[in-house]
């Protein structure tokens, strides 16, 4: 396995705004969360499907809440790496104790930011559509939030990498003329 340029333990953290709403999102990412998946469902994970569940605590088996858990298997999901995704009730205690659950096996919690920076570098996305999550995320206009959609589709990122091409192309033909 290449050496990837940060470190690589396992990060969780909640998705959703705080405060209480009738659903929450906790997410985990990591190199290898096949044995999370199985210590949290008691079942094994399937790529890509979203399955109900009873969500347990890993090392004291205790139910912690019925959810929704998806795992999403690398490079194949939003950080390039294996991510697992629990939609559970939005209670405070709800949401702390999945959090607390994924910290006493060993994950810690992501910094803030640190998920998009890790599907930056692992080139799920460029600097600009990782800029334009951050700027999605703050936006306060329908304007504002459109814009960022853009760069998040790539446009303009597309649109610079045809400029370069056509400046390359330019500067090889001056050069080839120099010569």
């Amino acid at each position: 396995r290449e050496m990837l340029p940060y470190n690589q333990e396992d990060i969780v953290a909640i998705a959703t705004p705080p405060g209480v709403g009738a659903l929450a999102i906790v997410r985990i990412s990591g190199i290898s969360l096949i044995k999370l998946y199985k210590g949290f469902t008691n079942k094994e994970p399937k790529n890509r499907f979203a399955s109900f569940s009873k969500l347990y605590h890993p090392q004291k088996k205790t139910v912690l809440d019925e959810v929704v858990v998806t795992y999403f298997a690398s490079p194949n999901s939003f950080t390039g790496e294996d991510v697992i995704e629990i939609s559970c009730h939005g209670g405070e205690a709800v949401k702390n104790s999945i959090v607390h659950a994924a910290l006493d096996s060993g994950v810690r919690l992501a910094e803030p930011g640190e998920f998009t920076f890790r599907s930056f570098l692992n080139g799920k996305m460029d600097l600009i559509q990782a800029e334009a999550v951050s700027a999605l995320i703050s936006s306060k206009t329908s304007l504002s939030s459109e814009i960022s959609l853009h760069h998040l589709g790539g446009r303009v990122s597309a649109v610079l990498l045809d400029i370069k091409t056509k400046i390359v192309t330019v500067l090889s033909i001056i050069e080839n003329e120099l010569n």
